[in-house]
């Protein structure tokens, strides 16, 4: 009727056949209770990232069209200047200056927002194909 390795026990009532492992307690569910939403600091990192956004956007649209800028900024990123790199980046005359990390594939810009730090955006352009 069972099969022959059949083990009724308290650890693990289960009939098998195969040697497998049974845990030897119920899983316990514990139900959590969660503090009361307060969307302040929500609404104002929003608020925050929306100013973010419009830097990154109106750099971001200089790049696009300007490709003298953007020959510019690459030169300088490739030959390690990072001063010139921020000197063009502070030209496109933004409301929060981003902080620029560049590898010899591309460019990232670091937005974070000022005073409390609520919101943090990050850009990664790259300007090179990967050849395989």
């Amino acid at each position: 009727m069972y099969p022959t390795r059949f083990n009724p026990s308290p650890i693990c009532p289960y009939p098998y056949t195969y040697p497998i492992y049974c845990h030897p307690y119920p899983p316990i569910h514990i139900l959590r209770s969660f503090p009361p939403v307060n969307p302040d600091q929500f609404i104002q990192s929003a608020k925050a990232m929306e100013v973010l956004m419009n830097s990154a956007s109106k750099l971001l649209d200089k790049m696009a069209k300007s490709r003298e800028y953007s020959y510019n900024i690459m030169t300088a990123a490739q030959e390690s200047n990072q001063t010139k790199v921020n000197q063009l980046i502070e030209s496109a005359d933004l409301n929060n200056h981003p902080k620029v990390t560049y590898t010899p594939d591309g460019l990232t810009l670091n937005f974070q927002s000022a005073g409390d730090q609520s919101a943090h955006l990050s850009l990664k352009l790259k300007w090179t194909t990967m050849q395989m």
